[in-house]
């Protein structure tokens, strides 16, 4: 508490502090609340003092150097909100927060021209992995140049115990208590420590001699910023606050580097008026050196001039786009640059355009003379690309063992490329081959060869660059041999053809024979050879019919024949075979479910016979029939997949998608067994019985659709207006009703009005709608019926006169 007030009245400068008894040696600093410490800092703050200024007071006025590095440590602690180690940061603090990075300049977004990102180094500059920012959690250099307001800290140990916190002041000097001012700005941190100490050395003799006691510890604090403008040819010129140790590459990164205009090769660094440093960006994007990228300090000046020699690569380099060439430099310097050649470029001549002012100049660079042609201002350079030419290939292609491409070597002759490719196949075709070779001209020669005549050494031929030999097999020679079985086997299809295969072996390969097969009438048709389709005649096929078991075996003569290629084999389906059919009955029956169709005359009444008879509910005028009806499978896969695709559709109306339903009058059937009424149960039958129905539906233009209780007295017209009437766009004369056995009646027209069909139990009564009228059409159409007659009207007139 006394030393609070102690440095409270130092700050203050009332100068009481010299009369008062307290010993401040005797005080704990660490003891000091943080409202003490608020306190003192409203007071610097109110007297305009700096935390260096301040304690510097304290220190003339007899405080301690120990209690002074205690004083700043806690008002530093309280300013950066750190207690027992942890960040506490409050809104009534966040002020006093001390953060020398707050004011460093941060790098703006532009948008560059097209021409700017072409230019090599451009990129360099802005890309978003490589910012150039100094650490700041690192050691500082030892090269590192002192600057004014820098801090630096002194401690002594050993004999002699101190510690200093002195800044670098605008004089260019340290201040040290009893020993004076140490110049140090602008110069290396080991010199000024090496100056520091030799001053040291006057009030502390123990750090001299052979056998020292004391010894030192110089350190930097914290650093100033430095204030450096970039001008010229940059994207973002201006003034840019910078860390102490930032490099000259850290501000052209925040100035977006040189722009279109700007050069790479020729950057100053202007300190105090002279030019201390000229820095050439590619140093570094080409060789990686930065001795150039210099420390600045607050106040420098980087000049971005304008370029004088730019150069455009193109073609098969490894790096394309604006290169910038300086005095002396030639075509093998921009080559460098450029990162050399590609895998593909064509490397022994350059294309070199010139720009003479008023036209251009075309000039080929030999691979001789790319160091000795100089660059100008407006040259462009393209490197071209490899032509797909070989000097000394040839390929061999078909049957060999190793087709592919094959050195010519000197004398290289056809026979060798032969065995280099490990020989023929034995499927090889013996009786030509050809060589297709390229003449001078580029024109294409066929030397045809007898492969046979070459393997046996009768004759050869000599290679030359670039000749392509084909040798074919006997099956690239002829059409794909193959025979084909269809119809009642396992695995109907096409099979190749052997020598010697016989019709028993085809079956056998297709899985022999299905159950409704007909083994004693197989057919084979054959088609007419070369020598009969040489003449015109009427004969398309040959044919051979067949029999034999179901074991394979056939009679002597059908065992000795001899499938050709593309023969055909038949299998037919024995007559009597039908598929088993199913028929389904449900409702008021006594056994209802699927049954077999045991007869190809079976009929409706039988079925229900075997079904047990209807039970006493059924209501026979009801029931109906639902037929499959007869599609391919694609068909019915199409009309099912529609269906689908409708989400409105449910699945009994999606199934229904491939079923009829045909209109049956069971009441008849019952009393005529095998009349006309009795229809033949066909497979996929569904027949419906239903209990008696007491309902009658009225759908369709009616002022309220609902179903009605069936009574014997109500005629079609009451049904209606028990449903409201007819809709205002009824079409009452298309009324119709739909029975319960699925068939239709509807109203008739006659001398006395509308006869409406009759109403049964289970009928629905649908109500049709007139379609819209499109009034303005109808009066467009009586329009022109007029001015047509208008027009004849007048032409009849005319023609009277």
């Amino acid at each position: 508490m006394f030393l609070f007030c102690f440095f409270a009245l130092l700050i203050a400068g009332t100068g009481k502090a010299q009369n008062t008894n307290v010993n401040p040696a005797a005080v704990n600093v660490e003891a000091l609340s943080d409202a003490q410490i608020e306190k003192l800092i409203s007071e610097m703050e109110k007297n305009g003092m700096s935390l260096e200024e301040a304690m510097a007071l304290a220190r003339a006025r007899g405080a301690s150097q120990v209690q002074i590095d205690q004083m700043v440590k806690k008002i530093n602690e309280y300013k950066s909100g750190k207690r027992n180690g942890k960040i506490e940061k409050t809104e009534e603090k966040e002020d006093l927060i001390v953060n020398p990075e707050a004011d460093l300049s941060e790098k703006e977004v532009f948008e560059a021209t097209p021409k700017n990102k072409e230019v090599f180094g451009f990129h360099f500059f802005n890309s978003k992995n490589l910012s150039f920012e100094p650490a700041v959690d690192v050691p500082v250099s030892e090269s590192y140049s002192l600057g004014i307001g820098d801090e630096v800290n002194i401690s002594v140990y050993g004999a002699s115990q101190q510690n200093y916190q002195l800044m670098v002041e605008k004089s260019g000097a340290i201040l040290i208590p009893d020993v004076g001012p140490v110049p140090v700005y602008g110069i290396a941190f080991r010199e000024a420590k090496e100056k520091i100490k030799q001053r040291l050395l006057s009030i502390y003799n123990g750090m001299g001699g052979d056998r020292p006691n004391t010894f030192v510890s110089i350190s930097l604090g914290s650093l100033k910023g430095v204030k450096v403008n970039v001008i010229g040819e940059v994207n973002l010129p201006g003034s840019y606050s910078l860390p102490a140790t930032a490099s000259a590459f850290t501000a052209l990164y925040l100035a977006g580097g040189p722009n279109e205009n700007g050069s790479f090769r020729n950057i100053d660094v202007i300190r105090d008026g002279k030019t201390i440093q000229s820095i050439d960006v590619y140093a570094y994007l080409i060789d990686g050196k930065t001795q150039n990228n210099i420390q600045l300090r607050d106040q420098d000046v980087i000049l971005v001039r304008p370029y004088a020699k730019r150069v455009k690569v193109g073609g098969e380099l490894k790096r394309t786009g604006l290169f910038e060439a300086q005095e002396n430099e030639s075509v093998a310097d921009l080559l460098r640059f450029a990162g050399g050649f590609t895998d593909k470029a064509y490397t022994h001549r350059l294309e070199l355009y010139r720009n003479n002012t008023r036209t251009l100049t075309f000039k080929g660079v030999a691979a001789a003379q790319y160091d000795q042609v100089q660059l100008l201002n407006g040259d462009s350079l393209v490197a071209g690309m490899l032509t797909e030419r070989f000097e000394n290939r040839v390929s061999i292609d078909g049957a060999v063992y190793r087709p592919g491409n094959y050195e010519l070597t000197e004398g290289l002759k056809l026979s060798e490329l032969i065995k280099e490719a490990e020989g023929l196949k034995e499927e090889a075709f013996m009786e030509r081959g050809v060589i297709t070779r390229k003449m001078e001209d580029m024109s294409l020669k066929a030397i045809s060869f007898s492969v046979r005549e070459v393997v046996k050494g009768a004759i050869d031929f000599d290679l030359q660059r670039e000749d392509r030999v084909q040798i074919s097999s006997i099956f690239d020679m002829r059409e794909a041999r193959t025979v084909e079985i269809v119809g009642e086997v396992q695995f109907a299809g096409t099979y190749a053809w052997a020598e010697n295969l016989r019709i028993g072996d085809l079956i056998f390969q297709a899985g022999g024979f299905k159950e409704e097969a007909e083994v004693a009438g197989l057919e084979v048709s054959r088609v007419l050879d070369y020598k009969e389709t040489s003449e015109l005649t009427k004969s398309l096929l040959h044919t051979f019919q067949f029999s034999l078991d179901r074991n394979l075996k056939l009679d002597p003569k059908g065992e000795a024949f001899l499938l050709k290629p593309f023969d055909k084999v038949y299998v037919r389906r024995a007559p009597g075979y039908r598929p088993q059919g199913v028929a389904n009955i449900q409702g008021e029956v006594k056994y209802a479910g699927d049954f077999g169709i045991t007869r190809k005359d079976e009929k409706i009444s039988d079925i229900i016979r075997r079904a047990g008879g209807i039970t006493p509910e059924a209501y026979t005028k009801g029931a109906s029939l639902r037929r499959r009806i007869e599609l391919s499978e694609a068909e019915y896969q199409a009309k099912v997949a529609i269906a689908a695709q409708d989400t409105t559709m449910t699945e009994e109306e999606i199934e229904k998608v491939v079923y009829q339903i045909v209109g049956i009058d069971l009441t008849t059937i019952l009393s005529s067994p095998g009349g006309v009424e009795d229809l033949q149960v066909k497979a996929g039958d569904q027949i419906l019985v239903p209990s008696k129905l007491e309902t009658v539906m009225v759908s369709g233009s009616v002022l309220s659709p609902v179903a009605h209780t069936f009574t014997q007295k109500r005629k079609l017209k009451d049904y209606v207006n028990g449903s409201g009437g007819f809709a205002e766009r009824a079409k009452k004369g298309k009324v119709y009703v739909l029975y319960a056995n699925g068939t239709t009646q509807a109203t008739r027209s006659g001398l006395f009005g509308r006869r409406f069909p009759k109403v049964e139990p289970g009928c629905e009564i649908i109500v049709p709608e007139k379609p819209e009228v499109d009034k303005a059409g109808q009066a467009s159409k009586w329009l022109a019926i007029a001015s047509t007659f208008a027009t004849l009207i007048t032409a009849i007139a005319v023609a009277t006169r």
